[in-house]
């Protein structure tokens, strides 16, 4: 069986708007109370405002924005992520979609 070759595009706005809905739903809590001050505030911030940017980005004919806010996505999230291992698998699984998603962007763009 061959692969659906036509349905890339639609796989990756899929990606583009998932993401964006993942990170409200994750971090709708976080992001209600205003603190610069706390670090959680900060990464929520960072990765909302990166998934915009990546989902901005798909409507581009150049690469920049796509690949500078999955760039941004994928150190917040790896910092993110080296912080809360010591929780164990728990706390590697909440990043594992961000992670792989930013990669993937970082790593083919807009094409």
């Amino acid at each position: 069986m061959k692969p659906l070759k036509s349905g890339i595009s639609l796989a990756k706005w899929m990606l583009r708007v998932t993401l964006v809905l993942y990170l409200v739903v994750f971090y709708h809590g976080t992001l209600l109370i205003i603190d610069f001050l706390d670090v959680s505030f900060v990464f929520a911030l960072i990765y909302i405002v990166a998934a915009v940017f990546l989902l901005v980005g798909g409507f581009r004919k150049t690469d920049n924005i796509t690949v500078s806010s999955a760039l941004l996505l994928l150190v917040a999230v790896g910092f993110n992520l080296y912080l809360d291992a010591a929780d164990g698998i728990y706390g590697v699984v909440n990043h594992i979609l961000p992670l792989s998603i930013a990669f993937f962007f970082l790593s083919s763009g807009n094409k």
